[in-house]
């Protein structure tokens, strides 16, 4: 049997799809000069949410000059037609919200998704601000392409300032506030925290909707009165604060820096909120952006299908992407598109030989799916643990920064091969070029402080550590403090300690010998100091250094073992290890075994 028969027998599922609801007809794409929209509306809405997503890009582009716009994660825009197709796309979300979803966005390391629904656009009976959401959520991620880090306030503050931005004909209004009551209604209802107590809050969302009503209410009224308030000069002091936090200014002293004591911003912002209205800027709309310009076309059955499977893959509703993945291969064995998602599919099934054969296959059929061509590389058997020869694995991720440049999950790999062959300097150049990619994912810079402290330079890794250990929370927060722990006693900062640290959880690490899921139940197995360990439970919190090459793909049931993982649980009983509350998986560099580099290490 050839080798393209066995792929074509390995990279389809078996038995019926259950998801099947009739087949759909093919959907219409639309492509504007930045964005690519499907629909299976007509092409002329297609073209017209795409025109949406121009002008709040060129209203952002005018804000923030100088900011990079185009995300290494290609950003895909579904427009359902109706509640139905909607309902197909996200059978979940009904069964929470009902009827009320009009817009979402799915972010990604690898990809990223909006979904607006056309019968939504336009019906202020039915939603106020039906692109609010997807506004809300786009802003996010060109924040976060640029930004090291921005402060959680400041962050949905200036989404929920875009978010409200209106396009009125060849005007648009910056700052309005959204066209139904609720959120001033509520600001004139509840009252606000010290803006000294807000700044610091490290969670939007809580038990309480009252309280996370209230955050983004909050957010939005202090970055419009940052803004529009007397004094503020239209949002140049922002910027400057903005500018300190990048330079790695501590938020509160960068605050009192630019616009004053605590106790007299307070006494202002409060005046600015009894005010009757609240201020917008009026601005011409950006032009160049007609319409009849834009292109777009019938896409095929099997290309509809493969696009709705990379949405849900990246949704993670497994039952549906394996649906509609399956579906694209049948309807066009040789869509290149179709196999990659059934890697996807095999790979989150822990099926990792099916899921690179797929993945191979995706890269013969169409050279240009550099994602199958990463994920099939990171599944060679040179790549796994305990190979000392990466020649092949180095050879195909230059391969894929010459197709991808601004990819950086590659150069983050390539930065680990280059520290595990004893290359130091080069390690670095790989982990920086990542960093500069992607700078809000904090393991990046927790790789770069790592290599700075293995290169004899524990001052700058100490910089590293401390500048994520202060701004990031969770397992990324913890993964910081170990760096800082690695460095020289003389070198570090004041003790900053690791987060959940109640007195009734208890901590232990070692490295994963298994992995188990059934259902919301999780179990690990770590060999802990030469002794074996089982701990269990539900609804677990998992973290995961982003240096791990699954990324978006991240499973806590498979590929696991050999990798430190740091456990925190409830005491149990004698025959139980205890309730398995939450825990971290590392992506510890290997050593290179030379007398130079132990020499480096110590």
């Amino acid at each position: 049997m050839g080798l393209g028969r066995i792929f074509a027998v390995t990279c389809l599922l078996l038995g019926n799809p259950v998801w099947l609801r009739g087949e759909i007809k093919p959907w219409q794409e639309a492509r504007s000069p930045h964005f690519r929209v499907i629909t299976n509306g007509s092409a002329r809405s297609g073209v017209h949410v795409a025109r949406e997503f121009e002008l709040i890009r060129a209203l952002f582009a005018a804000q923030f000059p100088g900011y990079e716009l185009d995300s290494p994660a290609p950003l895909l825009i579904l427009a359902p037609r109706d509640e139905d197709t909607a309902r197909m796309l996200l059978p979940d979300a009904w069964r929470v919200v009902g009827n009320q979803v009009a817009g979402l966005y799915r972010h990604g390391q690898e990809k990223q998704y909006a979904l607006i629904r056309l019968d939504a656009v336009g019906s202020d009976l039915w939603n106020k601000n039906p692109y609010g959401v997807v506004y809300h959520e786009y802003v996010h991620s060109l924040l976060h392409r640029n930004l090291h880090w921005i402060p959680l306030w400041l962050d949905e503050g200036i989404a929920e300032f875009y978010q409200y931005t209106r396009f009125e004909g060849d005007r648009m209004y910056l700052g309005a506030p959204p066209k139904n009551t609720g959120l001033t209604d509520f600001l004139n209802t509840h009252s606000t925290l010290p803006i000294e107590e807000f700044i610091e809050k490290h969670r939007s969302v809580s038990a309480d909707s009252t309280d996370t009503s209230m955050f983004y209410a909050h957010a939005w009224a202090l970055t419009h009165f940052l803004v529009f308030g007397p004094g503020m000069g239209q949002g140049e002091k922002l910027k400057h604060f903005f500018n300190d936090l990048q330079k790695g200014k501590p938020q509160k002293a960068a605050f009192v820096e630019t616009f004053g004591s605590f106790e007299q911003m307070d006494k202002d912002f409060q005046r600015y909120l009894l005010r009757f209205t609240f201020t917008s800027a009026e601005l011409p709309s950006p032009t160049g952006l007609e319409e009849k310009s834009f292109e777009s076309r019938t896409m095929t059955q099997a290309e509809t299908e493969a696009e709705l499977a990379g949405f849900e893959i990246w949704s993670r509703k497994w039952e549906l992407a394996r649906g509609w993945a399956q579906a694209a291969a049948e309807h066009d064995p040789k869509l290149g598109l179709a196999q990659e998602d059934l890697g996807y599919v095999f790979l989150n099934e822990g099926q990792a030989d099916k899921a690179s054969q797929c993945f191979a296959k995706a890269v013969d059929l169409d050279g240009k799916l550099y994602l199958a061509q990463f994920a099939k590389t990171m599944l060679m058997p040179e790549a796994q643990p305990g190979v000392t020869d990466r020649a092949k694995v180095k050879e195909e991720l230059l391969k894929i920064t010459a197709s991808k440049a601004d990819f950086a999950a590659a150069y983050v790999q390539m930065a680990k091969i280059y520290v595990e062959q004893g290359d130091l300097p080069k390690g670095l150049t790989m982990s920086m070029k990542a960093e500069q990619l992607a700078p809000f994912l904090s393991g990046y810079h927790i790789l770069s402080g790592e290599i700075l402290r293995r290169m004899g330079d524990p001052t700058d890794a100490a910089i590293y550590a401390r500048y994520v250990a202060e701004r990031w929370n969770g397992s990324d927060h913890d993964e910081a403090v170990e760096l800082l722990e690695r460095v020289p006693a003389n070198y570090r900062p004041p003790t900053i300690a690791s987060e959940n640290t109640e007195a009734n959880i208890h901590r232990v690490e070692g490295t994963v010998q298994e992995t188990a899921c059934q259902g919301a139940a999780f179990s690990i197995t770590l060999d802990s100091g030469g002794k074996t360990r089982t701990f269990k439970g539900t609804r677990v919190q998992t973290g995961f250094a982003d240096t791990l090459w699954y990324g978006d793909h991240f499973t806590r049931c498979f590929y696991l073992k050999g990798l430190r993982a740091v456990v925190q649980y409830r005491e149990g009983t004698e025959t139980k290890e205890g309730d398995l509350v939450r825990v971290g998986f590392r992506d510890d560099l290997r050593e290179h075994p030379t007398a130079e580099n132990r020499a480096m290490v110590k």
